[in-house]
């Protein structure tokens, strides 16, 4: 019998789906099942031509980290960073101790999925990615939040005007959909980001959180 999930099947992007991986039954499995609960289809392949040759915009690429060596990682973020422009990445089967320096070497993730992760969260996850959001464990987020701390520095543009906090929740608006989502990774109240959106979109001068989203990703690098 197979295990069919009930999910949306109305998505805001149109994405192509490659799973990166030989083609075995494993890598046929998840691949039907994907398509089976999410009514996408997708691709199977390790050739690099898919890479090489002009990929659609909103691509997304499957990878199985618990298949790949060290070499085979590093030399597939090599080649998945000349192509960040098209293509975004969502790791599979990560151990509970994936930190984030390991996240980040891979170009445009967008997803990252442990290999206990059960499957009912999996295409949850899968379908908050299909709608343009992004799925991270909050461990992950949280170490992320400190990395926008401490590792990027802002560009030329002032940052001057915003307190620590207030770029502490700009920083998590493209990985966190609602503000309680933000409280509750920053320990404080849905009011209290609420007033801090508030303040930020009048310093920045934007409208709400699309913009918002762009201001940080132009403005802290």
């Amino acid at each position: 019998m197979k295990y069919k999930i009930k999910t949306m099947t109305i998505y805001t992007l149109t994405l192509t789906l490659t799973l990166l991986g030989s083609d075995n039954i494993q890598n046929r499995i998840l691949s039907q099942f994907i398509k089976d609960n999410l009514n996408q289809v997708v691709r199977i392949s390790k050739c690099e031509l898919l890479l090489a040759q002009s990929c659609p915009e909103n691509s997304l690429l499957l990878i199985d980290v618990n298949n790949l060596d060290e070499d085979e990682t590093l030399h597939w973020q090599n080649i998945l960073a000349s192509n960040t422009g098209n293509i975004s990445t969502i790791l599979l089967n990560t151990d509970d101790f994936h930190d984030k320096q390991k996240i980040l070497r891979w170009p445009n993730c967008c997803g990252v999925f442990a290999n206990n992760t059960p499957l009912k969260e999996f295409i949850i996850g899968m379908e908050k990615i299909l709608n343009g959001e992004y799925w991270l464990p909050r461990s992950v987020m949280t170490e992320l939040l400190q990395h926008y701390r401490t590792d990027f520095k802002p560009s030329a543009q002032p940052t001057t005007a915003l307190t620590s906090r207030e770029l502490d929740v700009l920083a998590l608006l493209p990985t966190c959909k609602s503000n309680i989502e933000i409280a509750d990774i920053l320990f404080v109240s849905e009011h209290t980001v609420k007033s801090h959106l508030y303040k930020v979109f009048k310093k920045i001068d934007v409208k709400n959180r699309l913009q918002a989203m762009s201001w940080v990703k132009e403005n802290l690098q």
